[in-house]
């Protein structure tokens, strides 16, 4: 990096450590947990052994027994039945967690939530053209918003940014973890072949800050570890895991660290912009990727990835998810 870079990566750093510790109490230090048995997702499912359950001390342990088979939890009504033998209610859970998912912006299918394609509240967007949806997300609809942006794609990207950022603004995890992927898919464009369109060339390096070898991959993993710290484990998807894993692997720490501070500015960002609403809570009960804090890069600079405060307050214990995959079922206790 350019010894400019480094500045500016230092004063963003900063700046968003600063803002950061003045607008919320909501994270604290992740525990060290023991070390992944496997290193990545190329081994076969079956051959993944699922981890004993660990429990911290002081965390409180949900109602019901947790010894037995490793329970499989990749439908709803798995989950239900998981639930119930720990003497849960699971129908009550899992409505909640349906609740959760739509008030964050996820209006797809959900197998857990048992939302189908069909019935799922993106349904009632997709109907919608582009003009009623435009006046809608612009009086503040969340799902308007985020149908809009998507509707944007994959022609303009640049707008889909801007309404994705619109509705991370009002709480919307899932489009934070949008904003991630649109950067991601044109974060690699050169310049060079893209000044045929002069317009899209433009919107392009303003959205790199006028640095036009800027990759906005890199923005990419910053705004994907902003959602894990704001909302957990929960939005360490597959997918989005694939990026922050390639970076925890890169040898350039000044870039790490810069990336790693970046998050934090962001999220003292949206935290800034949603002050005074309920956007750190979480849902009852959900299943993630297994031993995901020891994945994170981040824990060797200044802005190591913390978990929420709420999750403190959660059980983790291992299940069968899709495909065979260990996964963590995490349980909260009812507010």
């Amino acid at each position: 990096m350019s010894r400019s870079a480094l500045v500016v990566a230092g004063v963003l750093f900063a700046l968003g450590a600063l803002i950061w510790l003045l607008t919320t109490d909501r994270v604290v230090p992740v525990e060290p947990g023991p070390e992944p048995s496997v290193s990545s997702g190329t081994a076969a499912p079956d051959a993944m052994a699922p981890e004993p359950p660990t429990k911290a001390p002081g965390r409180p342990v949900p109602t019901g027994a947790l010894d037995g088979p490793v329970p499989r939890v990749s439908t709803r009504a798995e989950l239900i039945q998981t639930l119930n033998a720990r003497g849960l209610n699971g129908e009550k859970l899992l409505s909640r967690y349906a609740e959760w998912r739509v008030a964050r912006g996820f209006l797809g299918a959900d197998p857990l939530s048992g939302t189908t394609a069909e019935n799922a509240p993106a349904q009632v967007y997709a109907a919608m053209d582009r003009p009623t949806l435009k006046a809608m997300a612009d009086s503040g609809d969340l799902g308007a918003i985020q149908a809009y942006a998507a509707g944007s794609l994959p022609g303009d990207p640049f707008t889909a940014v801007e309404y994705y950022g619109r509705a991370s603004e009002l709480g919307s995890a899932a489009a934070m973890g949008q904003i991630a992927n649109v950067l991601a898919d044109i974060g690699g464009l050169e310049m060079g072949d893209v000044m045929n369109d002069r317009p899209f060339a433009d919107k392009l390096l303003a959205l790199r800050g006028g640095d036009p070898d800027r990759d906005l991959r890199r923005d990419s993993v910053a705004w994907t570890l902003a959602s894990i710290r704001q909302y957990g484990p929960i939005l360490a998807t597959p997918a989005s895991m694939e990026l922050v894993e390639g970076l925890g692997r890169s040898t350039d720490k000044e870039l790490l660290t810069a990336i790693c501070g970046q998050s934090l500015a962001i999220l003292a960002s949206l935290s800034a912009a949603t002050a005074g609403r309920d956007s750190g809570s979480l849902p009852p009960v959900f299943v993630t990727e297994r031993s995901l804090y020891n994945r994170l890069p981040c824990q060797d600079t200044a802005a190591p990835v913390t978990q929420p405060r709420a999750l403190a307050a959660c059980t983790a214990s291992p299940a069968i998810g899709s495909y065979n995959q260990p996964v963590e079922l995490w349980i909260c206790p009812e507010s």
